[in-house]
C-alpha cells in the first residue's frame, strides 16, 4: 500500500519532467543532445571586453573551452555574435593552443545554442575549420595574435554580417 502511494507522485513527476524537456527541445533541439551526451554545456561567458573597430561591443559574448571532445586539454575561446542571425559566422573559435581562428563546421541550433545564458555545443559543433582554409574556410589570413591577455584579429571582408573589420578581445 505504501509503495503505491509513493509510486503515483513519482510517475507524475516523471511525466511532468518529460513534458517540460519535450517542449524545451522544440525551441532548443540541442537540449535533447545534451541529455543523450552528444552535446556539452560550456558555462557562462567569461568576463571579457570586446572591441569591434575600436569601439566596445557588448553584443559579443566570449566563452572559454579547456578540453576537446576527446578529453585532451584545449585552450580556445568561442565568440558568439548575437546579431549575426542565421549566419555560419555566428560563432568563431580563437584557438590559443593551436594559434588559429576558425569557423564551426556546423553552427545551426542543433550544434550550438545559448540556453539561459549557457552555451551548449554539440560534438559536431566542436569542430572548426581555420579561416585560412581555401576549401571550407574563408581563404583569409586573420592575423590572429594572443598578447598579454589580449586577442587581436582582422575580420575578412566576406564576413559582412559581423559588421566589423577588426576585433580585439581583452580577457
Amino acid at each position: 500500500m505504501r509503495f503505491r502511494k509513493f509510486l503515483r507522485p513519482l510517475i507524475g513527476l516523471f511525466i511532468i519532467v518529460t513534458i517540460i524537456v519535450g517542449l524545451a527541445s522544440l525551441y532548443h533541439p540541442i537540449i535533447f543532445k545534451l541529455l543523450t551526451g552528444s552535446a556539452r554545456l560550456l558555462d557562462r561567458p567569461v568576463n571579457a571586453i570586446v572591441y569591434t573597430d575600436g569601439k566596445i561591443n557588448n553584443d559579443i559574448k566570449v566563452y572559454h573551452v579547456d578540453k576537446y571532445w576527446n578529453g585532451q586539454p584545449a585552450d580556445y575561446y568561442v565568440l558568439y555574435f548575437a546579431y549575426a542571425v542565421k549566419s555560419r559566422l555566428k560563432f568563431l573559435s580563437l584557438n590559443k593552443k593551436d594559434n588559429y581562428a576558425g569557423i564551426p563546421v556546423s553552427a545551426n541550433i542543433r550544434d550550438y545554442d545559448i540556453v539561459a545564458g549557457f552555451l551548449i555545443q554539440s560534438e559536431t559543433g566542436g569542430n572548426f575549420t581555420p579561416m585560412q582554409d581555401d576549401m571550407k574556410g574563408l581563404n583569409f589570413e586573420p592575423g590572429l595574435t594572443f598578447i598579454n591577455g589580449q586577442v587581436l584579429l582582422i575580420i575578412p571582408p566576406a564576413a559582412k554580417e559581423l559588421k566589423c573589420d577588426s576585433l580585439q578581445v581583452i580577457l
